[in-house]
Order: C-alpha cells, then structure tokens, then sequence
C-alpha cells in the first residue's frame, strides 16, 4: 500500500480486540503520519481525560466486557467534541438505531477495507 499524499495528520485512539486488524490497521495509519494510540480492550485505556491529542476514536463494536458502544459514550461524555467511528461485524437493527440516537457516532460494517477506514476518519476528524 503506498501513504496517501498530503495526508493531514489526526491524532487516533484505537480501540479494537483483534490483534492482527488492530495491529495491521495502526500501523497503516502511522505510515500515513498519523498518531495513534491502540488498545485490545476498554480496561487498557488510560483515563480519558488523558486522551486530549485525540480527533477521533475507532472502536470495535464486539468486545470481551465493555462493547462498542458504551466504551464510545463514555469517551463521547469526556470528550464531547470528538466522533467516534464504531467498527462492527454485526449489522443489528437495534444496533442501527442506536447509532441514529447519537450524532457524534459514525458505523463502519466489517469487513472493512482501509480505504473506507481513512476517508472515514478523515471525513469526521475534529478538526485541530
């Protein structure tokens, strides 16, 4: 994969449980200059009110203890100025709905490839 030319830089917090795609995924994100902090689960996460560099956050849906969701609207609480972007395998009517109750969140179905990630990402960032 070649780095996407005059690709602004956003600071990322990764939340995903899939070592491989989390990996994978931060690491073709830091190859296009951006900054990322990456965690395989909630509890990994430092405090929130830690996270100030952070334009957007990428979480899994599908997690052991805490999902998708709820880790997305406590760090939505902390940092009301922030999307997340919620990655998920499970297309769920009750899941699509919840979604449309909060404006600050953006829903990706996997398998997902990185193209859609980044624009995505670029399209909700914060802007700093």
């Amino acid at each position: 994969m070649v780095p996407h030319e005059a690709c602004r830089a956003i600071g990322i917090l990764l939340l995903e449980d899939e070592p491989s795609l989390r990996t994978g995924l931060a690491q073709m994100l830091r190859d296009d200059g951006h900054e990322v902090w990456d965690y395989a689960a909630p509890a990994e996460v430092p405090s929130l009110s830690d996270l100030d560099g952070v334009a957007v956050a990428v979480t899994d849906y599908e997690m052991p203890g805490k999902n998708g969701l709820a880790f997305a609207d406590e760090f939505h609480a902390q940092h009301p100025d922030v999307p997340v972007l919620l990655m998920t395998a499970y297309r769920k009517p009750s899941l699509a709905a919840q979604v449309l109750d909060r404006p600050y969140l953006r829903i990706l179905q996997k398998p997902v490839d990185y193209e859609a990630i980044h624009a995505t990402i670029h399209e909700i960032a914060r802007r700093a």
